[in-house]
């Protein structure tokens, strides 16, 4: 798998478009979950490596340095549009021991220099609780950054960890998408230790950031997040494999 993560060639990658298209729905974007083995894991890397190229300069051999060891912890959410028959949505998540996440582990090098007990300490976590995943990749393409897909990508995202029993995202994330994901989450998602912007893989300003998202303390955030899902949702089919997560969350937000 690593030597096409980041690189699927073109037919491969319109095979693997076709495929989910036909299983499910007929609205225009379906909505699809992928483990790290399922051939859509490749779709979901390849629009990431496409739009983190024209954003950032990253080029298939940094992606594959950076994130390639992480590929066996990876949870992918990945849309499709039928109209087009392309991919043109990825979020990508690690599940690991909470030490081990990524947002963690780089928090702790020269750009933040926060040790890693420390970063830890102000998420909540303690070493070895997997109660925590890291958002590594949020990627939309161009064309479609006004159709909602972010938002719906992160619903995706929500349903997925809510199912495996996740409360909690890092993140190291460019500071206009975290400006967007704050208008969606109502600033949710804080700097880690009062971290500050640096530059970061290609970005000229990235923070280190954590949102708690507790179905049972993070009560009208849940709702909020459940609301704005569904107003971007009216046009989405999304996979069966996603139906625990979306009853889970919708449990949650409905609940008095």
């Amino acid at each position: 798998m690593l030597a096409e993560a980041f690189a699927l060639p073109a037919p491969e990658s319109q095979r693997l478009v076709d495929d989910l298209l036909a299983e499910c729905g007929t609205r225009r974007f379906g909505v699809h979950v992928a483990g790290p083995d399922d051939a859509a894991a490749l779709l979901s890397l390849q629009v990431a490596a496409d739009v983190f190229l024209g954003a950032f300069g990253n080029t298939p051999d940094l992606l594959r340095a950076e994130y390639g060891p992480l590929l066996p912890t990876m949870t992918h959410v990945v849309v499709v549009d039928r109209v087009t028959r392309t991919a043109v949505g990825s979020l990508i998540l690690q599940a690991a021991p909470a030490e081990a996440l990524k947002t963690v582990a780089d928090a702790a090098g020269e750009l933040w220099s926060i040790p890693v007990d420390r970063t830890l300490g102000a998420l909540g976590l303690e070493r070895g609780s997997r109660t925590g995943a890291d958002l590594l990749l949020l990627a939309v393409r161009p064309g479609y950054r006004r159709l909602g897909l972010a938002q719906l990508l992160m619903y995706g995202g929500w349903m997925a960890s809510l199912e495996r029993g996740i409360d909690r995202w890092t993140a190291i994330l460019d500071d206009s998408l975290l400006y967007g994901m704050n208008l969606m989450t109502d600033g949710a998602l804080r700097p880690i230790d009062g971290a500050t912007s640096a530059p970061y893989l290609g970005s000229p300003a990235s923070t280190p950031v954590s949102v708690r998202m507790n179905p049972l303390e993070d009560v009208d955030l849940v709702r909020r997040v459940h609301a704005i899902g569904r107003s971007v949702s009216g046009d989405a089919d999304f996979s069966t494999a996603l139906e625990p997560g979306w009853r889970a969350l919708q449990e949650h937000a409905e609940r008095p």
